[in-house]
Parts: C-alpha cells; sequence; structure tokens
C-alpha cells in the first residue's frame, strides 16, 4: 500500500468498494490478477471470496479498446446491458453443464454436474428471466421457482434449448 493511501477496513463493502475502483481504473482480466491488485493494496481475499464479490457486483467481462477480455462493473443505469451480458453468459453454463430439466407445476427442476449448479443458479438470477420468482441451489441440483406453471414450462422449454 503506497503512502498516499488511506488504510481501508477489510470489510466486504470496503473490499466491493476497493474492486470497484480497482476495476475502473486498470485493465484487470483474471481473478488472479484481481488477487494481486488487492494484495497490494493490502487486502487478502481467497478466490472463492473474490469470485463471490465479483459476482455480486455484477461484474461481467467485456473487450476493451486494445481487444482485452477485462472485467467491467456496469453502472447502475447500464441493467439492462448487465442483464444481456448475464443472459449471454447463462446461454453458455446451460451449454456447458445442464444435465437435464424437469417441470413440476410451478418449478423447474434443473440437474448438474457435482458442484456446478450454485453456478448454474447464479447465472439464472444474474440473467433477471422474465417469470422467474427465484432458485435455490444445492451441489447438483437448482430449484426454480416460475410465476406460474405457464411460466415453469416457458423457462424448461427456453433452458433444455440451450442445454
Amino acid at each position: 500500500m503506497s503512502a498516499s493511501q488511506i488504510a481501508i477496513p477489510t470489510t466486504r463493502a470496503a473490499r466491493q468498494a476497493l474492486i470497484v475502483q480497482l476495476l475502473a481504473k486498470d485493465a484487470i482480466g483474471s481473478q488472479r490478477a484481481l488477487r494481486a491488485r488487492l494484495a497490494d493494496e493490502g487486502i487478502s481475499v481467497t478466490q472463492a471470496t473474490l469470485s463471490r464479490d465479483l459476482e455480486e457486483l455484477r461484474a461481467v467481462k467485456v473487450r476493451n479498446s486494445s481487444g482485452q477480455q477485462v472485467y467491467q462493473i456496469p453502472d447502475p443505469g447500464e441493467t439492462v446491458a448487465a442483464a444481456q451480458g448475464a443472459r449471454a453468459q447463462l446461454d453458455r453454463w446451460c451449454s456447458e453443464v445442464l444435465i437435464s430439466a424437469q417441470r413440476a407445476v410451478n418449478q423447474v427442476v434443473l440437474r448438474t454436474p457435482p458442484g456446478a449448479a450454485q453456478l448454474l443458479a447464479s447465472g439464472i438470477d444474474r440473467a433477471m428471466l422474465d417469470g422467474v420468482l427465484g432458485c435455490i441451489a444445492g451441489d447438483d441440483t437448482v430449484l426454480v421457482i416460475a410465476n406460474d406453471e405457464r411460466q415453469a414450462e416457458r423457462l424448461l422449454r427456453e433452458l433444455l434449448a440451450l442445454a
């Protein structure tokens, strides 16, 4: 940490504020690089915590003017663009980890390989899909609760088409 900087408490909010600052001023394209920058600022963080922070901040990877893939935090007014980025990410994750899907009334049960359910549920939450009230993830199963049976059926078809 440089002498001109103020010491930053290691609370989640302070850490996330620093992440936003770092991503705004530096072209950071990997979690490893971001962890290193945080360490330079005196903040030690695990990869899992950093991953959760980036998800909570709705960080997305975009191509900058130099052609590099870098993390970016969308402005609050950019929720449509963030949702579009999250939708593209959900499309990719469905193709990579969705094994099967089944509907029961207004619920859709999704099966993934072990350890992938949280990732898929996070993608569904971030994509802000119409008709989705929320989801719950275990290790290899995601329960998505839709507004009604019609929305659940639409969601089932939509997610299966991406698998």
